[in-house]
């Protein structure tokens, strides 16, 4: 009996189902931040060393990253094939960015392109990337940085969201550390004698606050005080700052970056305080490949019978590789109740069944994408030309409107 590609894939991870749903549970009802996640890391390995995988542990340096590898019977001389796994949670509100289920969609997809390889007998390489600290540091650029992606044709993974789209375009951000140090003093006997690295702080947000007026509609400045001092009758001698610019396109965020660093310099010379601006990671725009993104889009729409969401916002290490790779970042709609990444009520909602169900389902469609990949010359081809126009492309914004 014949059987197609699609069917191989749709088989494949229905029968994995129930494991994988044990795995996201784990995973969502034991959350650990970046580069803590122990327990996520070893569930999802565990389960691959028990299938009689062979698990490279450490990668890049990085304690809770991992890679699996499975090379086609029919050699290796086909397509590299990468999917990503994400599995930190978020302080204070656990998996609230549904990262359980971004774990196991890599899972599933790695699984059915396995599937594919040897029912079709083509040659080819699946990888799948345990990527830590997705929310914090970016271990994707630890990982890239360290050459674990080269040699990979495509990497794609998938992301819950309020809807779905296969041409997400997140934002960049750079996030940094702030530090003011001043000179302590009695508050009431000599404030004069002290230097407030606290209100240096304040000032600094202020500043930037007021100069929100002039920012574009779609740049974002945020950022936290998390030392301002430490007693109200003690001038601080020392403040701490953690924040966070966005920007749409990776072209202007140095742009935002300078304006920024100028209100934390500014907030020095107004208080006598001296300052420090570690710049600690930066996560560029993502940019799907069109082509993959299209086929995307096509299958869910036909699945859901609504369009895709054209939104903006959040930003993903991913983007780094999506600048280095021919890439898809799947977005595909959590529970169909329209709530908002990182709130309480997206952890919930991560952990149903309907949240597991349009989890496999955007995992088989991104399987069936990157097995058409593996056994389809002419789309590959498109793919590839896709890739290369927009790297030539001196108007990348130009490029994308002439697809969606």
């Amino acid at each position: 009996m014949l059987i197609s590609v699609d069917d191989v894939i749709s088989q494949t991870i229905d029968k994995a189902s129930d494991e994988l749903r044990e795995l996201s549970l784990a995973i969502h009802d034991n959350p650990e931040l970046s580069l803590k996640e122990e327990r996520a890391c070893k569930t999802l390995t565990d389960y691959f060393k028990d299938k009689g995988y062979q698990v490279e542990h450490n990668v890049a340096g990085l304690k809770t990253a991992f890679v699996v590898t499975y090379t086609s019977p029919a050699g290796s001389s086909g397509l590299n094939i990468g999917f990503c796994s994400e599995y930190d949670a978020l302080p204070g509100i656990g998996h609230g960015c549904g990262h359980n289920l971004i774990a196991i969609s890599g899972v599933a997809m790695f699984l059915a392109i396995r599937t594919v390889l040897d029912a079709c007998k083509v040659p080819g390489t699946v990888k799948l990337f345990g990527t830590p600290a997705e929310e914090a540091i970016g271990g994707k650029n630890i990982m890239n940085k360290a050459k674990v992606f080269d040699g990979m044709d495509v990497l794609m993974m998938l992301h819950p969201a309020p809807g779905y789209s296969g041409a997400w375009h997140s934002q960049c951000c750079l996030s940094m550390v702030i530090e003011y140090f001043g000179k302590a003093s009695h508050a009431a006997m000599a404030p004069w004698d002290g230097i407030n690295a606290g209100t240096a702080a304040n000032i600094a947000i202020q500043t930037i606050g007021v100069m929100r007026e002039q920012l574009k509609p779609d740049w974002r400045t945020h950022g936290i005080i998390t030392t301002g001092g430490q007693a109200a009758n003690v001038i601080p001698e020392y403040s701490r700052i953690e924040y966070t610019i966005r920007t749409a396109w990776s072209d202007e965020l140095e742009t935002l970056r300078k304006r920024v660093l100028r209100a934390f310099e500014a907030a020095a010379l107004a208080t006598g305080c001296t300052h420090k601006v570690e710049e600690e990671f930066t996560y560029l725009d993502n940019l799907d490949n069109p082509v993959l993104g299209q086929m995307y889009e096509d299958i869910m729409e036909d699945k859901y019978n609504t369009p895709p969401g054209r939104g903006t916002g959040g930003s993903t290490d991913f983007g780094n590789l999506s600048h280095d790779f021919i890439s898809l970042h799947g977005m595909f709609d959590l529970a169909g109740t329209g709530v908002p990444n990182h709130t309480v009520e997206f952890t919930k909602d991560a952990r149903t069944p309907v949240a597991h169900e349009k989890t496999l389902f955007a995992a088989k469609t991104t399987a069936r994408i990157a097995a058409r990949c593996l056994v389809d010359g002419e789309f590959w081809e498109r793919v590839k030309s896709a890739h290369d126009e927009r790297k030539g492309s001196k108007d990348i914004k130009a490029f994308y409107r002439n697809y969606f």
